[in-house]
């Protein structure tokens, strides 16, 4: 009896493919036995063998000449700095001043909202005068919540 398992031959043949030249030196022998022994595992190998003829029989592919080019580029960017890289990922670069642009006109627009709206008057309801200005508190707000009045009252 030998050593080896019909699934350890199986799985030899699906690595390496039928031809035993190709098996491991260590398992050969014993992987051959095995197909000696078992007449539906030789049948197995031998399928494999046609497999393997009809793959064989197949020209070597061509290698794409795009894919040539991008390896041969990857030496270049392996060599690139930290900074080069950074740049590359950067979805503004070599347009730098969109975002500054960006950021400014952001800043311009709240400048001009934050001037141009007037104060809002708040009278109080018992007075007349319709010109007065209260300044908002919000900590004299909160306070005034909390002892339970209005804060125009406290006014």
């Amino acid at each position: 009896m030998t050593q080896i398992s019909t699934e350890r031959v199986r799985a030899l043949v699906a690595a390496y493919g039928a031809g035993p030249q190709r098996w491991p030196a260590a398992e050969r022998a014993d992987a051959l036995r095995r197909i000696a022994e078992d007449p539906a595992l030789a049948a197995e190998i031998e399928d494999a063998a046609r497999l393997d003829a009809l793959l064989d029989a197949l020209p070597d592919p061509a290698p794409n000449p795009a894919l040539r080019v991008a390896l041969k580029d990857i030496p270049d960017r392996a060599d690139a700095s930290l900074l080069d890289r950074l740049v590359a990922i950067w979805p503004f670069a070599g347009a730098g001043w969109r975002p500054a642009t960006g950021l400014a006109a952001a800043a311009v627009l709240g400048i001009v909202v934050g001037v141009s709206t007037p104060e809002r008057s708040l009278a109080s309801p018992g007075s007349s005068a319709s010109g007065e200005i209260a300044v908002y508190d919000p900590v004299a707000n909160a306070a005034a919540q909390a002892s339970g009045a209005d804060f125009l009252e406290t006014l």
